[in-house]
């Protein structure tokens, strides 16, 4: 199942990105290993500020969409733009949701050293609903 998640988080990346739809990048250089937010402890801080990003950006745009109990992965993407956070959640209907964060802050650093409270730690550059963008 992660490798689907990644697979369909990538595609749908490359798809994004070569819209030109982006915002400032943090940190586009790929992290020494073990070094990448995400391989830190206090991720799990940072995965929550994401979830309630997402939500915020759904309840604007699509209310029926949700990201409380999604499943993360962060992505990196070679010569695109740097790392993204990709959110999944299945609702007890059946219904999916996705979104795609990208991080604004330094991703190479401990996440620890962050407000997670911060409301700006990661911009959503796309959600979807059932497949549907929003």
């Amino acid at each position: 199942m992660t490798s689907f998640i990644r697979k369909a988080a990538c595609a749908a990346l490359l798809a994004l990105l070569g819209s030109g739809v982006m915002v400032p990048v943090a940190s586009a250089e790929q992290c020494s290993p073990g070094k990448a937010a995400h391989e830190y402890e206090d991720w799990k801080w940072i995965e929550n500020n994401a979830a309630r990003a997402a939500d915020t950006y759904a309840a604007e745009r699509q209310p029926m969409a949700t990201y409380i109990h999604a499943t993360t992965q962060v992505v990196f993407l070679e010569g695109r733009e740097g790392y993204f956070v990709y959110l999944e959640n299945k609702g007890v209907t059946g219904a999916v949701s996705t979104a795609i964060l990208q991080p604004n802050f330094d991703f190479c650093d401990d996440p620890g050293k962050l407000n997670d409270s911060d409301p700006n730690l990661l911009t959503v550059i796309q959600g979807t609903y059932n497949g549907q963008p929003f």
